[in-house]
């Protein structure tokens, strides 16, 4: 879930967590291109090798992490913080970026402190470039969106998160079309067909992989249903064998080149089961994960509002969201 920067809330009388989900995809459409030409400005982390990086975060921020991962060709190390927090020697001598939207995570504060000197550099990649993360790390990279300063599932501070770690690794390409990626999105989660009573596994290689850990978290958050993860490979191995053909979802996430994916996928619906693919049309990987993520954020919206949803499940739910709060804080 996406905690609020102070500096870009605003008031919004009554607006439901569901309604700001939707405020922030569409605003995307400005504020990404905006945020990417600030990313081209950052000279000092030119030219990183990427296998002196390590990336990490949770929820979202692992998501992020796990693309960036992907995207470096596996070069850049990425991992759970409390993981890394066991094993400290391996930030020595590698710049360590920690993404946290608040920068309040507990667990990230501890591993930043844990590496200090260590590691060659500690960078926080957050909204709140006065949290507690900030502050014990070394540098910052302020991730810029407009919020509507209530809590609701993260949406554009994960876009500006994948742009963060993606200006680390590779220019950033123009992102000129990305009103057409959001509008053509919007168009293709009202045309899926899928059962929200069903349960839902995400699939994907590389960084579609990366998305289907994020899709999961936003159909636990959003409409408060059994989601699951997987890589390609590994779906026919074991998980095959609990799926319910009828009535289970599986989305098969192809942001770029991804043979393996599609061909899985058509298996898959030749054999009967409800599959659906989504695949990307161009040859830049970046864009390519923008067009499969704002799929996926139309998708829970669409799913919440057609099951009358007024707020995203999380909210409602103050125990487990109290819960929630003293496991991460």
């Amino acid at each position: 879930m996406a905690s609020i920067g102070k500096s870009q809330q605003r008031t919004l009388g009554k607006t439901s967590s569901l309604d700001a989900i939707e405020q922030e995809i569409h605003n995307q459409v400005e504020d990404l291109p905006a945020f990417a030409r600030e990313l081209g400005k950052y000279d000092r982390f030119r030219n990183l090798d990427p296998s002196s990086i390590i990336f990490t975060g949770s929820g979202d921020s692992l998501a992020s992490s796990l693309f960036a991962h992907y995207l470096s060709h596996m070069q850049a190390f990425a991992a759970d913080p409390f993981e890394l927090q066991l094993y400290p020697k391996v930030a020595r001598n590698k710049t360590l970026f920690i993404t946290s939207v608040s920068g309040k995570t507990r667990t990230n504060i501890q591993l930043a402190k844990s590496v200090r000197g260590l590691a060659k550099k500690r960078v926080a990649i957050t909204a709140n470039p006065e949290s507690p993360l900030a502050k014990e790390c070394d540098d910052v990279i302020r991730l810029r969106y407009r919020s509507p300063g209530i809590l609701t599932s993260g949406t554009a501070s994960f876009s500006a998160s994948l742009l963060a770690v993606a200006s680390l690794l590779r220019r950033l390409p123009k992102l000129d079309s990305v009103r057409m990626i959001e509008q053509q999105a919007a168009e293709w989660a009202r045309d899926l067909r899928v059962d929200p009573r069903g349960g839902f596994l995400f699939v994907g290689s590389g960084t579609g992989y990366a998305l289907a850990m994020y899709a999961a978290f936003k159909i636990h958050e959003v409409l408060g249903l059994l989601a699951q993860y997987q890589h390609t490979e590994q779906l026919g191995h074991s998980q095959l064998f609990s799926l319910q053909e009828k009535s289970d979802n599986l989305l098969f996430l192809a942001p770029s080149s991804d043979q393996k994916t599609t061909e899985v996928f058509r298996v898959l619906s030749k054999s009967g089961f409800n599959v659906h693919l989504l695949k990307s049309d161009t040859r830049y990987p970046l864009l390519g994960t923008l067009q499969v993520m704002f799929c996926l954020q139309h998708l829970a919206l669409h799913l919440g509002r057609k099951l009358g949803l007024q707020e995203c499940a999380f909210v409602t739910d103050k125990k487990r969201l109290a819960l929630s709060s003293r496991l991460i804080y």
